[in-house]
């Protein structure tokens, strides 16, 4: 499987710690079957947008060569991919646009997007015009646990309407976010406004890398096939800049 967000970096923002707790989820994710993670690691060191507290690429793709090295001492088969998680926002833009944002891969192809945690201002679309007129795919992480989707998914379905994907939090579909959360990740796969399953993982503990549990959940929800190809498929083709349709 392939994991196309999680922050497993460490010391980078509210993921992993230490090179010991990464160390950790990497053994985790190994025996879950995940064989490829991309670090997405916060733009915003603090989730606090903070000029002075970017985890640039240059940032991130150091910390990216120091976890593979540490992986191949400990002889963990895990492949790490650079990424970032971008918030949406006029801050942000500007740092893309300068060139100091992690696209995955730093292809220029797919981006994670994170909605602001309680609202959906109304300049998303136009955001999100602007990134796939650069040839930049928007992936909206998580729309299952947003305040605003969640009442209103028409929200979601006008963002895909308009070339974004949407990636599903595991954990969500399997109840570790709550009854609500699980019952309305639901209703979008079966709407068919999810395209990718994701750990969106933090730790070892509370939100590990683990996809296994979710796969099977997700298996029974829209077929095996489906399901299969929103952990491996389609991240692979992102990974590698391509179309996924």
């Amino acid at each position: 499987m392939i994991d196309i967000h999680s922050h497993i970096l460490p010391d980078l923002d509210d993921g992993a710690k230490t090179w010991e707790q990464s160390l950790e989820m990497a053994r985790i994710a190994v025996e879950d079957g995940i064989r490829i993670m991309v670090a997405t690691p916060h733009l915003f060191k603090n989730r606090v947008i903070d000029v002075h507290q970017i985890n640039n690429k240059e940032i991130i793709l150091y910390r990216i060569t120091e976890f593979r090295q540490k992986l191949l001492e400990n002889n963990l088969p895990l492949e790490i991919i650079p990424g970032c998680d971008f918030p949406l926002g006029l801050e942000s833009l500007e740092l893309l646009q300068d060139g100091q944002v992690l696209t995955i891969n730093d292809s220029r192809r797919y981006l994670l997007l994170e909605l602001p945690d309680t609202s959906l201002p109304p300049a998303t679309e136009e955001i999100c015009y602007h990134l796939q007129s650069q040839g930049i795919t928007p992936i909206i992480t998580h729309p299952e646990r947003h305040f605003i989707i969640q009442e209103m998914p028409q929200k979601l379905k006008r963002l895909i309407d308009l070339g974004c994907l949407a990636q599903i939090t595991g954990q969500s579909l399997t109840g570790g976010f709550g009854r609500a959360v699980k019952k309305f990740s639901r209703q979008l796969l079966k709407q068919g406004y999810i395209h990718l399953m994701a750990t969106d993982a933090h730790d070892s503990h509370h939100r590990p890398p683990r996809l296994g549990g979710a796969l099977t959940e997700l298996s029974r929800l829209i077929g095996e096939n489906r399901a299969r190809a929103m952990v491996t498929d389609l991240p692979q083709r992102i990974i590698n800049g391509e179309p996924c349709f």
